[in-house]
């Protein structure tokens, strides 16, 4: 028997759902009638869950940031640490292609959208930049004590390069709807990284 209760499956569902209407059109461009239109949920049960707009946007960012960081676990694999980093570029580059550059990275698009408006948005947002340019940098870090890279590269500026990079390339496919753009800036970020 499943521990996850009705409600708790509903509220994945809203979250999931919303998310997808997220990325296609931003939280401004979101209205709540779409919400309840896309997950076929009723307004008093959407409003059980979430508060408000506001509420349900927040949430969405949370569980998207907590699975993100769970892919990224699972995609920082290889036989070192910078074979780890281009590893885990690749499989977010394949995420996007295999949404067909539709939508972009929930996280940069929210930064230009909401950033300077709500800080709330801002903290969640800061958070998940932060915490995925720690992680690059350990692993960078380890590549320059290790002697995979010179002995004058900074970590940080490196992980925040390659982060940057990362959102760049993203937002440039999503216009272009062109898997070259992506191949590019993986080349760059595989220079960037000596090899």
């Amino acid at each position: 028997m499943s521990t996850t209760s009705k409600g708790e499956k509903t509220r994945d569902h809203i979250l999931k759902t919303t998310r997808k209407i997220l990325v296609a059109k931003g939280f401004h461009n979101t209205s709540i009638s779409a919400v309840i239109e896309g997950t076929g949920v009723k307004k008093g049960n959407l409003y059980y869950h979430f508060t408000s707009k506001e509420d349900l946007g927040l949430a969405v960012l949370e569980d998207a940031k907590d699975e993100f960081f769970s892919f990224l676990t699972k995609t920082l694999v290889g036989r070192d640490p910078v074979e780890k980093i281009i590893n885990s570029c690749k499989a977010i580059f394949a995420e996007q292609e295999k949404n067909n550059f539709v939508g972009g990275c929930l996280f940069g698009n929210t930064a230009l959208e909401m950033t300077d408006s709500n800080e709330r948005f801002s903290e969640v947002i800061q958070e998940v930049f932060s915490r995925w340019t720690g992680l690059l940098t350990e692993h960078l870090d380890e590549a320059r004590n290790t002697g995979l890279l010179p002995s004058s590269t900074q970590p940080r500026l490196l992980a925040k390069t390659v982060v940057a990079t990362l959102e760049g390339a993203i937002m440039m496919s999503r216009v272009s709807k062109n898997k070259n753009d992506l191949t590019d800036f993986l080349a760059a970020i595989t220079g960037l990284l000596g090899r």
